[in-house]
């Protein structure tokens, strides 16, 4: 939610953010825990299939390339992908760095 607060008005606009649930979450749980964070718009939380969702991840390279590991969702980490699709600029960065670094990141790839 800090992120999406220090990007400002881009999100939504220039910016499009969206979470991937993992763990097969129902949407209403998902609307649920946008909503109890002050989630605002521009930011979609999505889940599905669970092949669906590791083909998503796989294309967006999100993923360890040993298989074994990659089927333990104990050894899965947070990460944020986000990249600019025209320009085919991408970065993926832990989910845990604070708020205002990941944001200065973004706006760079961006170029915002």
């Amino acid at each position: 939610m800090g992120v999406q607060k220090e990007l400002g008005d881009a999100v939504g606009r220039d910016i499009h953010m969206y979470s991937i649930s993992l763990d097969g979450d129902l949407p209403e749980d998902l609307e649920e825990y946008a909503e109890d964070y002050g989630v605002q718009p521009g930011w979609t939380f999505l889940t599905g299939d669970e092949d669906l969702v590791t083909e998503i991840r796989h294309r967006l390279g999100a993923f360890d390339p040993d298989p074994i590991i990659d089927l333990d969702k104990t050894q899965h980490a947070g990460v944020v992908v986000f990249g600019d699709e025209p320009k085919g600029r991408w970065c993926v960065f832990p989910g845990q760095m604070k708020p205002t670094v990941l944001s200065r990141y973004i706006k760079r790839v961006m170029a915002l």
